[in-house]
């Protein structure tokens, strides 16, 4: 575990270095906050949502490649109940993605996004509590329009992996910026 958070550091790094000596008329940053929904699935009848806050800031390095560094922190705890317990569970993530895009109409792209994330939990019930994480592959698609010159309006739906039989994946709704 120890390791992956190193490459983690490592391949933002790397990115990062790449992303300021590319050279171009296109060269633009960027900046998102979102509403993110974030199902947590696994080997229980019970698949809380957790509400999170998602920041992303990026950098346009092609006409057609964004580079983003993504972080998500709870706003609003899942609440849950099985017949014999009742808890809240709360979420982190953070990562790093290049986001492949392609113009559909004017000012209108649709886009993927793939890299690595570090998602994290917190489950507080009835008795205890519990919390794991992960560093796994990040991917998923989505579609940006125009509200103006500098403003667009996102949705994405994005899998932020898993581990021992869970899985977190969550739509979100965005709002950006050029600067």
């Amino acid at each position: 575990m120890k390791n992956s958070k190193h490459a983690l550091i490592a391949l933002l790094a790397l990115v990062a270095a790449s992303a300021s000596s590319a050279q171009s008329a296109s060269d633009a940053y960027y900046g998102e906050v979102g509403y993110l929904s974030m199902k947590f699935t696994g080997n229980s009848s019970v698949e809380p949502t957790s509400k999170l806050a998602r920041f992303v800031v990026g950098k346009n390095i092609h006409e057609n490649l964004d580079v983003e560094a993504m972080a998500g922190v709870t706003v609003s705890k899942a609440d849950w109940a099985s017949s014999s317990q009742k808890g809240e569970l709360s979420a982190t993530t953070y990562g790093i993605s290049l986001k492949p895009k392609l113009n559909i109409a004017n000012g209108t792209e649709v886009f993927a996004r793939v890299g690595f994330s570090h998602t994290s939990w917190k489950d507080d019930y009835t008795g205890g509590s519990s919390s794991d994480s992960a560093t796994k592959a990040v991917y998923g698609a989505g579609i940006q329009t125009e509200l103006s010159k500098n403003i667009y309006g996102q949705l994405d739906y994005m899998n932020y992996g898993g581990k021992d039989g869970w899985k977190s994946k969550g739509f979100t709704v965005s709002v950006g910026t050029r600067f």
